[in-house]
């Protein structure tokens, strides 16, 4: 390798030119990292690894990256980023920096983050204030009195009414009734002035809490429109480059979409090290992210393992970036098993005058999209001459059976099977267990193929969308779906098991986060590029293997089965 004299450009510690360079630089958001790029990340964990500082910067959990480039002499190096801040630190040496440095004590970020913090602190003395909390006491109090005055009233008007309907009864004259009447009308009326006088008590010490409780809400409202607008800040004066040499800063490349940047654009890792390739006249070769420390919880990440790039807010941004680099498609490699996409009839199953059941190959459409290709219902439309009507989905990246209807009575009744819970599916799936997982999830499913034949068990985590970084989905126990999958290992070797899935609910993307978090089994599957490494296998190593459910039309009940590839 050529070296250079930037500091930050790391060669290898063995290069003997024969490495294999990419040909196309690769798609940040669906991707194998290339040799040289694992070559390149596994170098920088050796480096953090040297320095306890590092280690413990980075421990609690953070996405690095690493950037392949060729200097203007040729030679071959890498850059090494981090997103957001590592230990409290937007700059770290051997790291490229942030592309806009808001460190800077007298800089307009610092200033106004300490004003917007400066407001933060005068919301919570306003929440803590002993006056507040005297108020509060009062106006429970004033309320608690006032309620329990009109219960007594209202106790004492039953009674007199008790009373007044003995007397009515037992035959009482006129002047009797003609008193008894007035003493009502009187009961109510003072029912009324004692409402009254409550209501106007109770304002009253509403309103001493309410000069608290406005002022709180216009300090919070204050602080939101000051984060916003130093967010809007930010954004406008984060100015990026793209291989073609054009500028535009993060506001534009989002405005241009209609979209708002999110907070923390622009400070993830990949364009972190974009924006210092192209600003150092260094040529990006390949690029990959990958995860160091422990995960963040609700989210599914493992130490060492690549991830694809956020689309929430590195995909506007990066789709600019990568303006004047020749990239790779969306699906670099073919699926293993696979045909044509475009035009190829998948092995049909079953096929009757109400359904047909295919078994879909990986990277197949399993209803119509937004990339080009076309997805296998329209394929079985072109095929039958008439609509497949989809009742159900699979991921375009998960293989296995998948039925549709040939007429919209039999898709409503397979489609109310489905939401009722009726229907029974089982998948099988191939789990990378090389030593990425939680302790205890790698000890159950690394044991000997023999124990783990007889393993079984339930996961039940919740999942919500990740909304920044869609499809991704995460474990939230606030906000999250319940989940709930049956497995059982079939079988394992080194580095692998089989498991056998019976999901009881039908969430996106149920069965790769089970598999895959720290809370589930602890081992992505294999292929899983969202959620593990592509580098494990060249398709997602989980096939649609049974599913059982009453013919539409008959009642009876069916079962379709397709073995996997893998």
């Amino acid at each position: 390798m050529t070296r250079t004299d930037d500091p930050l450009v790391h060669r290898f510690d063995a290069w003997e030119g024969d490495m294999p360079l990419p040909e196309r630089f690769n798609n940040p958001f669906r991707y194998t990292p290339a040799p040289v790029t694992a070559e390149a990340a596994k170098a920088v964990l050796g480096y953090i690894s040297s320095s306890e500082r590092l280690v413990l910067a980075f421990s609690e959990g953070k996405m690095l990256g690493v950037l392949v480039v060729r200097d203007s002499a040729g030679g071959i190096g890498f850059l090494a980023g981090f997103s957001g801040l590592a230990g409290g630190h937007s700059m770290l040496p051997y790291f490229v920096p942030p592309v806009l440095d808001l460190t800077d004590p007298s800089g307009y970020f610092r200033q106004e983050e300490a004003r917007i913090n400066g407001i933060g602190t005068s919301i919570k003395e306003a929440e803590e204030n002993p006056e507040l909390g005297s108020a509060i006491r009062n106006a429970e109090a004033v309320k608690a009195g006032c309620e329990e005055r009109i219960r007594q009233w209202k106790e004492r008007m039953a009674e007199s009414k008790a009373r007044r309907d003995a007397l009515r009864l037992s035959g009482a004259d006129k002047t009797t009734l003609a008193s008894l009447i007035k003493e009502s009308q009187f009961e109510k009326a003072q029912l009324k002035r004692i409402s009254a006088e409550c209501k106007a008590a109770m304002e009253d010490a509403e309103s001493e809490c309410r000069k608290f409780s406005d002022r709180i809400a216009a300090l919070k409202w204050m602080r939101q429109e000051k984060s916003e607008e130093l967010q809007e800040w930010i954004s406008r004066n984060m100015v990026v480059e793209n291989a073609l040499g054009e500028k535009k800063s993060v506001w534009d490349i989002f405005f241009g979409e209609g979209l708002v940047p999110p907070g923390g654009t622009g400070e993830c890792a990949a364009p972190k090290l974009l924006h210092y390739a192209y600003t150092h006249r260094l040529e990006p070769v390949a690029m990959g992210e990958f995860w160091y420390g422990k995960s963040l919880g609700n989210e599914v990440r493992q130490h060492g393992r690549f991830y694809p790039s956020c689309t929430g807010k590195c995909g506007p941004l990066l789709g600019f970036m990568l303006q004047g680099l020749d990239v790779e498609t969306e699906h670099p490699e073919p699926f293993s098993g696979a045909a044509d996409c475009n035009t190829a009839i998948p092995a049909i199953i079953y096929e009757d005058s109400d359904i047909i059941a295919a078994d879909k190959p990986s990277g197949m459409l399993s209803a119509p999209g937004k990339t080009g290709e076309k997805s296998l219902p329209e394929l079985l439309t072109e095929h039958l001459g008439i609509p497949a009507l989809c009742v159900h989905r699979l991921d375009m990246d998960t293989s296995g059976v998948i039925v549709f209807a040939k007429n919209p009575g039999a898709q409503k009744n397979l489609q109310r099977q489905f939401e009722t819970g009726q229907v029974e599916k089982e998948y099988i799936a191939l789990l990378d267990t090389a030593g990425n997982g939680t302790p205890d999830a790698v000890s159950r499913l690394t044991v000997s193929r023999q124990a783990a034949t007889a393993l079984s068990g339930t996961i039940s985590l919740p999942l919500a969308p990740d909304y920044h970084d869609r499809p991704r989905q995460k474990v939230d126990f606030k906000h999250g779906k319940k989940a709930v999958t049956l497995y059982e290992v079939i079988g394992a070797g080194e580095g692998w098991a089989k498991v056998l899935f019976r999901p009881l609910t039908g969430r996106t993307h149920q069965l790769r986060v089970h598999a895959a978090h720290p809370l589930g089994l602890g081992s992505p599957i294999k292929g899983d590029r969202l959620y593990g490494s592509a580098d494990s296998a060249c398709r997602l190593c989980l096939h649609a293997s049974r599913i059982k459910f009453r013919h539409p039309s008959t009642g009876l009940p069916m079962e379709l089965a397709s073995d996997p590839e893998f």
